[in-house]
């Protein structure tokens, strides 16, 4: 008889055991499934967590007599061309550009791009060529952290840094991993004047879609 009853309060013990881890493992997932998960990439939504390691020019023969703005489109080739010694380019990353930075009360550009990609220097330079246009609005070039060593060929090529208007430098808040749609890039994200999001194109986009967004 006391065997019986002994197994009877084991069994109760382990019954109410379970049951409370049970309860414990919905309540964590409950609390899990309650956390707000942040779809950034969805039109309404703040802007991703940014932070910049931003790229500065330090080049001492810097050309800024002509820029894209003022020329006629080079072709991809051109622009491409190896530098020789004498005009290889310089710079450092010196500096860091986060969400705060970026509060400006005008629309914001935010351009992923590999600087590599002849696409990406095509859109880059149309929108050296319609400059005017982004009076208040400022433009953002981001890559990722693996295209560092080839920047400053593209910030050569491309005259980034005579324009006051942009900034370039590498990601390394994980904002790419958080909007990069992996289909065409350039990618171009809009953000409005509360940093929420108002439009995302991949690939090449024309001046005449995006000045609906350029203040």
């Amino acid at each position: 008889m006391f065997r019986k009853v002994s197994l009877f309060i084991l069994l109760c013990i382990a019954t109410a055991a379970s049951a409370q881890n049970k309860n414990n493992t919905t309540a964590k997932s409950t609390e899990k499934k309650d956390e707000p998960q942040i779809d950034y990439k969805e039109i309404g939504a703040p802007m991703a967590p940014l932070r910049m390691m931003l790229y500065k020019d330090t080049s001492k023969n810097k050309n800024s007599a002509a820029t894209p703005a003022n020329e006629e489109k080079s072709s991809s080739k051109k622009r491409r061309r190896r530098h020789n010694d004498s005009e290889a380019p310089t710079g450092e990353f010196s500096g860091v550009l986060t969400n705060k930075d970026v509060d400006n009360g005008a629309n914001l550009f935010v351009m992923l791009f590999n600087p590599t990609c002849s696409h990406c220097e095509d859109e880059t330079a149309l929108i050296e060529r319609n400059i005017g246009f982004f009076k208040n609005s400022k433009f953002l070039f981001l890559a990722t952290p693996v295209m560092k060593p080839y920047l400053p060929d593209f910030v050569n090529m491309m005259h980034i840094t005579d324009f006051p208007e942009f900034r370039i430098g590498i990601d390394s808040s994980g904002y790419l991993n958080n909007m990069f749609l992996y289909q065409a890039l350039p990618q171009i994200n809009i953000y409005d004047h509360d940093r929420k999001l108002l439009r995302i194109f991949t690939g090449e986009v024309a001046i005449d879609t995006l000045k609906k967004y350029i203040e």
